[in-house]
């Protein structure tokens, strides 16, 4: 950080996977960081801040957002039976946080949201990934919402600057999804949501972290949206055999679900979940996206407002995830 003042940086979803990486990040940089949370972690980062609020009181994210630089908003709602699940955390909460920035007294200050290549949508092929002047498609609930909240983001009043991310499939060391489907390759056998022929993009942890901390720091970025992932994508069946390697294990059988009978499966998991009295780990909103086939975009918008072109390599970011 160039300026000899701490600036305060606000992290909702600041307990999660990204969001630890961002808060240690930032404070290696230099920076304050305080960690929105719905109830105090038993186990805390050292050297951050902590506040308990409620998403649905403008006046607790008010209070405790007060003398912030910066606000990244990445608490979201990934899973719901409901679409008023989705509505409500994605939709409803940014929106609650929106009005709590706006109603500051410090100024400027600058947000940053976290949204996701859900809500512009999968793209047609695997020779077209999606640019941000692509019309957004979102195909389920979760990119619905997403969108829902990059629109509550744009009603910011104007002394407030913001930048929006849409970051892809996200990986690293201790990350829930990436690692369950290795427990997978290590069985052998998996069940694919949709074709292992179809098109991916990632980022690596590291990666988002760090455009995270360029969007904070860059005015270019100001008033933006952007794809950030590597400036490569990768057939599915690509990043299981990756997945594979790092782990030393061989290759595992591969079941490709029809969209009929993956949309069955959430319908399962749903009612499975419902009578554990947990959130679904897979629904039929997720099986949407599954079937969808290709979730590809480009990082060029990104890559030319903002010089940046240092990408990890999916194999070194799984490599580091896996072997390091």
């Amino acid at each position: 950080m160039q300026d000899d003042i701490k600036k305060t940086v606000v992290i909702t979803g600041g307990t999660g996977f990204i969001g630890s990486a961002l808060a240690k990040a930032l404070i290696a940089r230099g920076y304050n960081v305080r960690i929105f949370t719905r109830r105090m972690p038993t186990r805390r980062l050292e050297n951050a801040q902590y506040a308990v609020v409620s998403f649905d009181d403008k006046e607790s994210l008010r209070n405790a957002a007060e003398g912030a630089d910066f606000i990244v908003h990445m608490a979201a709602r990934l899973f719901s039976r409901t679409g008023e699940g989705f509505e409500r955390a994605n939709i409803t909460g940014t929106s609650n946080l929106v009005k709590a920035a706006g109603s500051l007294s410090k100024h400027p200050v600058k947000f940053i949201y976290i949204s996701s290549l859900a809500a512009g949508g999968p793209s047609p092929s695997a020779a077209a990934p999606r640019t941000e002047g692509m019309p957004d498609a979102p195909v389920s609930k979760y990119g619905s919402t997403k969108l829902g909240g990059e629109k509550k983001v744009r009603e910011l009043p104007a002394t407030i600057r913001y930048t929006v991310l849409r970051p892809p499939i996200v990986y690293g060391k201790n990350e829930f999804a990436v690692s369950k489907i290795a427990e997978w390759v290590r069985k052998g056998f998996m069940v694919n949501s949709g074709s292992n022929e179809g098109a991916f993009s990632f980022i690596y942890v590291d990666d988002l972290t760090a455009a995270i901390i360029t969007s904070m720091e860059e005015p270019a970025t100001d008033g933006q949206t952007y794809y950030v992932c590597e400036n490569r994508t990768y057939p599915w069946r690509v990043f299981i055999g990756l997945l594979a390697e790092a782990m030393k294990v061989k290759l595992p059988r591969m079941l490709n679900l029809p969209k009929s009978l993956l949309y069955a499966l959430g319908l399962v998991y749903e009612g499975v979940s419902w009578l554990g009295g947990a959130e679904p780990v897979f629904n039929r909103d997720k099986a949407r996206e599954g079937a969808a086939g290709n979730w590809i975009a480009s990082p060029g918008k990104w890559e030319r407002d903002t010089g940046w072109k240092s990408w990890t390599a999916l194999e070194e970011g799984i490599r580091k995830t896996f072997l390091e």
